[in-house]
């Protein structure tokens, strides 16, 4: 299916796309759609090439190391097509971004992953279409541009950067963010106080940031959240009265909280248990939970009657588990449930004769240490 697709696609298309090898290619000024596989751009005769091209909507550039677009290329690309809506540059071992960018004012994607930038052009500020910003693995990134904020049509965000605190009035003033991915930051230890703010934010992702200490306070009144993703963040606690003054007051309980439909957590050796915060605004939605590698993880939350939408639970490598919940039994919609690398835990589920079966002999599908112990299919 994905292929008769494609084949579709590219003959409704035939004259407005161009996949460019490293072979000669004959083309027209009405190509829109640039993609460049395998093409060191260095040996482009560039005046003529780009005179043969058309107002381009896309760039895509695909390279092995060593090829791809080189500084003037991209300099030429930016100052020549105004129009552009798609850039895709990864992997190409750019270290400068050209200041012209910001004058792209129909972008909407920008894809600069795993480059050696080191600072981005405060012009990049000026992209107020753009709705797709990736930055995920420039591990080189110092920091972000001071007036991030202008983004005012960002959804998707991923980013990697140096920076030690992510900064109040910047990404937190994205209010049309749907995604969030901060991955690889490996100086980070806080992030911006203002979070509570992305009201449109539904995908949270934190990933290989070992120096991160907590959460900000504000992330539980992100209301539209529905997936949070922690994952190899060692020294992570997420007790949110860590470094604040107070606890919930009554005022407080009454403010939108997140409503979870996916929480999953994977190498948080500082989690013992499941804090209340992430819990409270989830009950009738969160349908996936999946914690993985915690060496200390200890307890499941001791009721269980109000995640009553739980569909798939999948516990592994947590050796402190040694059991479930007295209620566990009262999920009555679970309909999968994965347990590995947690010997007590494992024991007490045992069929028939485990302390903690009667919780579990209700649910459709069971797995003990990649063996099927019950599925529906049987």
């Amino acid at each position: 299916m994905h292929d008769l697709m494609h084949d579709l696609a590219m003959s409704l298309m035939k004259n407005e796309c161009l996949i460019l090898n490293l072979g000669d290619q004959c083309f027209t000024r009405t190509i829109r759609h640039l993609s460049l596989i395998d093409v060191d751009t260095h040996k482009i005769n560039l005046p003529s090439f780009l005179s043969n091209l058309g107002q381009l909507r896309s760039i895509n550039s695909f390279a092995d190391e060593g090829k791809g677009a080189s500084q003037e290329f991209i300099e030429s690309c930016i100052s020549r097509f105004k129009f552009l809506r798609v850039i895709r540059l990864d992997n190409l071992g750019i270290d400068v971004l050209p200041k012209r960018i910001g004058d792209l004012r129909h972008l909407r994607y920008l894809d600069l992953s795993n480059n050696k930038i080191r600072k981005l052009p405060d012009s990049i500020c000026k992209l107020q279409h753009l709705q797709t910003l990736m930055l995920g693995g420039c591990e080189e990134l110092e920091e972000l541009p001071k007036d991030i904020r202008y983004l005012i049509n960002l959804q998707m965000f991923l980013l990697t950067t140096k920076q030690r605190f992510l900064s109040k009035n910047g990404v937190g003033c994205l209010k049309s963010l749907r995604f969030l991915g901060i991955d690889g930051c490996m100086n980070l230890e806080y992030l911006f106080e203002d979070i509570g703010y992305l009201k449109a934010l539904r995908s949270l992702f934190i990933v290989s940031c070992p120096n991160l200490i907590s959460l900000p306070h504000g992330i539980k009144y992100l209301d539209s959240l529905e997936n949070l993703i922690l994952v190899d963040c060692e020294k992570l606690n997420l007790d949110l009265s860590m470094g604040t003054e107070r606890e919930d007051n009554h005022q407080d309980l009454n403010i939108p909280r997140a409503h979870l439909r996916v929480l999953l957590i994977l190498q948080l050796p500082q989690l013992e248990e499941l804090p209340q915060w992430l819990l409270q605004g989830s009950a009738n939605t969160l349908q996936s939970l999946n914690i993985q590698d915690c060496s200390n993880f200890k307890a499941l939350p001791e009721s269980m009657q109000d995640l009553k939408s739980l569909q798939d639970v999948h516990i592994g490598d947590c050796p402190e588990l040694s059991s479930l919940p007295m209620d566990f039994n009262c999920l009555i919609d679970l309909r999968e449930l994965q347990i590995e690398d947690c010997p007590y835990l494992s024991e007490r589920c045992e069929p028939e004769t485990g302390e903690d079966w009667p919780k579990i002999a209700h649910i459709p599908k069971i797995e003990l240490d990649g063996k099927i112990i019950k599925s529906t299919k049987n």
